[in-house]
């Protein structure tokens, strides 16, 4: 793979991690186009995610620094959990973030073969982005809420994340897309589902490398991951910014049309 493709690459993640077009799936279909295989499976695909998770931990710098605190107090005394769990938002909603880990954590364990397979099917690809589509047009029906994301709420968002690890079905759209109808109120939707992504990608990240450890790719191959990542960092931020700005304005479903209009091409050129 060339600087260029890299760099080319890394926008497209950019651009489409954030808002809710799946950006895997456009990341296959970029490949695909540019008649580029990264070396090492989904190893591109985890260094250019790795460049947007570092766009959110610089965006939601304050948010990440609090959880940190509920965190390192929750180590010191966990037996004071439960009596400051009332009174300490940043603490629920770390426990919020932990259940709704957990499904898109075992299903990658479990199946990491199988998800890694699934992309190189740009077939597949296109009937998620259909699926996509429907899913974001259908959030006009839900309910204008006003709650908070609670454990229960954090669970169901976390398997609607689980479902977005197969390439084409976005992480950012069925997240969010969860919360709504679940009567999260919609900013609260829209930075759960980005700080949710945290943990989950960091986890991806570090499984790839040990891969990566076991047998290092090309060092033409490493600069070329550098460069993705680096790309996707500079655009994320842009990007991150961007669709906070959309879902307050309550934009969100239209970029459904999109997503049913670029699944249906991908069928048919597939």
């Amino acid at each position: 793979m060339d600087l260029w493709s890299a760099a080319l690459l890394g926008l497209v993640q950019a651009l489409t991690e954030f808002l809710p077009v799946s950006s895997s799936g456009h990341l296959v279909l970029g490949q695909a186009l540019l008649g580029v295989t990264p070396t090492g499976g989904a190893a591109f695909e985890v260094a250019v995610h790795f460049g947007t998770l570092l766009s959110v931990l610089l965006l939601f710098r304050a948010e990440v620094i609090e959880l940190t605190g509920a965190l390192l107090r929750a180590l010191r005394a966990p037996g004071q959990i439960g009596a400051r769990w009332g009174q300490d938002p940043a603490l629920r909603l770390l426990g919020a973030i932990a259940v709704g880990c957990l499904p898109a954590g075992v299903i990658g364990v479990l199946f990491k073969d199988e998800l890694e397979a699934a992309f190189g099917s740009v077939t597949l690809v296109g009937g998620a982005l259909i699926f996509t589509g429907l899913v974001l047009l259908s959030t006009r029906l839900a309910p204008d809420g006003d709650g908070a994301v609670t454990l229960k709420r954090g669970v169901l968002i976390g398997w609607a994340q689980a479902l977005a690890i197969l390439p084409g079905i976005s992480r950012s759209g069925s997240t969010i897309a969860a919360g709504l109808f679940l009567g999260v109120e919609r900013d609260s939707a829209a930075r759960y589902s980005f700080l949710l992504s945290l943990p989950v990608v960091a986890g991806a990240t570090l499984l790839k490398a040990k891969d990566l450890a076991e047998a290092p790719p090309a060092s033409d191959l490493m600069v070329a991951l550098g460069v993705g990542a680096g790309v996707s960092f500079v655009a994320g931020l842009g990007a991150l910014w961007l669709v906070m700005a959309v879902v307050r304005r309550g934009w969100f479903r239209h970029f459904g049309w999109y997503c049913l209009a670029a699944g249906i091409t991908t069928l048919i050129a597939a």
